[in-house]
């Protein structure tokens, strides 16, 4: 319990700047309707790598539904959270090369290059704002819209998260 101390903060440190910082920044109307930051998927993707999948889904609802609950979600967050949960092994496979299912793979995500880690993180990034957005809108009507929304928020969820996987992946966490 004691290792996984640095993962608690960090989701509790994410879910309130998100809540109560990123959600509240008005940037005015409009141009908070092409950028929307969302930096805890942050947290799914920096959970320990050892850990059975059971335990990854199971952390990501409750964090899914914690922040349904305080953002009025209405379960979008745990319907969009959870597929990047599921395929989080995938993403990491198809980005270092190196499978997640193997009992030496702690400390996975500290270890690998930068550039690795950072399209790990961007790509993951890009796929919780695709699926967010789309569930979000369910219409073709604003498709070129909701694509440049999903590209905007993407890249200023990866400005500022980042320097936090940065810190987090760095030797002095573990």
């Amino acid at each position: 319990m004691i290792k996984h101390i640095p993962h608690i903060i960090l989701a509790m440190v994410l879910m309130l700047v998100q809540v109560f910082l990123l959600d509240n920044i008005d940037l005015g109307s409009s141009i908070s309707i092409w950028i929307r930051p969302m930096i805890f998927p942050i947290i799914v993707l920096l959970l320990p790598t050892e850990w059975n999948s059971i335990w990854v889904l199971i952390t990501t609802y409750i964090i899914a539904l914690l922040l349904d609950l305080m953002l009025g979600g209405s379960g979008l967050y745990v319907v969009t959270l959870l597929p990047l949960a599921i395929f989080r092994p995938a993403l990491i496979y198809m980005t270092t090369n190196r499978s997640v299912d193997s009992s030496d793979q702690s400390q996975l995500l500290a270890r690998i290059p930068l550039p690795q880690l950072m399209f790990y993180v961007a790509l993951s990034l890009l796929l919780y704002h695709s699926l967010f957005f789309i569930m979000e809108t369910l219409s073709w009507a604003y498709f070129f819209r909701t694509v440049a929304t999903i590209l905007l928020s993407t890249i200023s969820s990866l400005i500022i998260s980042w320097p936090i996987v940065r810190i987090f992946t760095s030797k002095l966490i573990f």
